[in-house]
């Protein structure tokens, strides 16, 4: 019998199987898909550089544990503040414009969390004045970090979030560097786990389509989208506090597309997050020539997100080339090349989205999510953070907790 059995290794997981590899713990990781990274996930061949499906850029670098494996490995970050720029729909702003309108978002974004840790939830238009020039991109830039769209935003969960320091995008690949700490880890791929059993005296035991696994605990990691879809079946089904912080814990969206380009037609951008003024039902944010690739990842935020993965690549291409051209000029279509990538994380059955995003009123569902059950089964990942909800890194710290908890727990007398 192994004492630990861990489920998914994404960047939870695998700081979880770290964790107990170090103190010498026999456990079995597993993975339903045929990788390990989770949401983090980096495409080095289609355009011959590491380009990011997924997570990309180290936030609260002053406290985020994966800057210094990062340093460890020689692994290329952006070392300086990033080049933030903002656009109407036809132009962008100017150096003057985009300053003021960064400026303007940050205050807010510090008005929010002061207002929510005392209040509570409110309508985003309650707290500022509706008619102020930037007030638009402040409402896009929400829903860009939470991927929903706004009615369905938690200004406490936001407030929530422990944010210090400029986000500093992963020129080597964010992915590349969660796959890398999974080496030498022993991980199951393409092995689901089907059943979770934990009615038993002994422990618990793990289904798969290869046979089963029986273990003293449990480590779950996947998304509340694959929780929700009850992908994994749980004999005796999940207490109903456990249930209901999954229903309020639900995945926003945010997916991609990938365009190359024969020449720069973006001026002076280099690894620069545009983002234009296309109102939060249409939150696009583009990240220009990133590490001085002629390249644009283009990131569609809540429910634009939704609807074009929906309508599929051609879609998402279209959207993206059309909104670039008219900030940019004809030249972005005569430039591009055709090569393109699709991220479809909505789409994707082992993930079902990008992050979990609190109801309102339901911030608390994170901590609720992350308690054990029985000292046999805990719970890990992005969801259960409350001070890094979304993050990659956040999603690690978690794996490091629950490792930790459930060790605690088998060896208790």
């Amino acid at each position: 019998m192994l004492d630990i059995v861990i489920i998914g290794a994404g960047a939870a997981g695998i700081g979880a199987a770290r964790t107990l590899q170090a103190r010498g713990i026999a456990f079995q990781l597993l993975e339903a898909s045929p990788r390990v990274g989770g949401r983090a996930f980096t495409d080095n061949a289609t355009f011959g550089v590491p380009i990011d499906l997924g997570c990309h850029w180290f936030h609260s670098p002053g406290r985020n544990p994966l800057v210094a494996f990062a340093d460890r490995f020689g692994h290329r970050y952006l070392r300086g503040p990033q080049d933030n720029r903002y656009a109407t729909e036809v132009a962008p702003f100017s150096a003057a414009q985009s300053s003021a309108c960064g400026d303007y978002i940050h205050v807010a974004f510090d008005r929010i969390r002061q207002f929510a840790a005392k209040n509570g939830d409110v309508p985003l238009h309650t707290l500022f004045d509706t008619h102020e020039p930037f007030y638009r991109l402040l409402e896009a830039s929400l829903v860009a970090k939470m991927g929903v769209n706004l009615g369905n935003i938690s200004l406490t969960d936001f407030a929530g979030y422990f944010w210090e320091g400029e986000d500093l995008p992963v020129l080597d690949g964010l992915g590349n560097l969660i796959a890398k700490l999974a080496d030498g880890i022993p991980v199951t791929l393409g092995t689901p786990a089907q059943k979770v059993a934990w009615h038993g005296k002994n422990g618990i035991r793990v289904e798969t389509p290869v046979g089963t696994l029986d273990a003293r605990a449990a480590i779950v990691t996947v998304s509340t989208g694959v929780l929700a879809s009850r992908t994994i079946r749980f004999d005796p089904a999940l207490p109903d506090c456990k249930a209901e912080a999954i229903a309020d814990l639900p995945m926003g969206s945010c997916n991609k597309v990938i365009l190359g380009f024969d020449r720069n037609v973006f001026g002076d951008c280099r690894t620069t997050l545009l983002l234009p003024d296309a109102g939060p039902e249409a939150a696009v944010e583009f990240l220009l020539r990133p590490d001085g690739q002629e390249i644009a990842v283009c990131l569609f935020n809540g429910p634009i997100s939704r609807a074009l993965a929906k309508a599929g690549p051609a879609a998402m291409r279209d959207h993206a080339l059309a909104q670039l051209a008219a900030i940019f000029g004809s030249a972005v279509g005569d430039r591009v090349v055709p090569t393109e990538c699709v991220a479809d994380w909505d789409g994707e059955p082992w993930i079902r989205g990008c992050f979990a995003a609190a109801r309102p009123g339901r911030a608390a569902a994170r901590e609720a999510l992350g308690r054990p059950v029985a000292d046999r089964l805990f719970f890990a990942g992005e969801a259960t953070s409350r001070d890094y909800a979304g993050d990659a890194h956040g999603a690690f710290l978690t794996g490091i907790a629950a490792a930790e908890a459930a060790v605690a727990a088998i060896r208790a007398p």
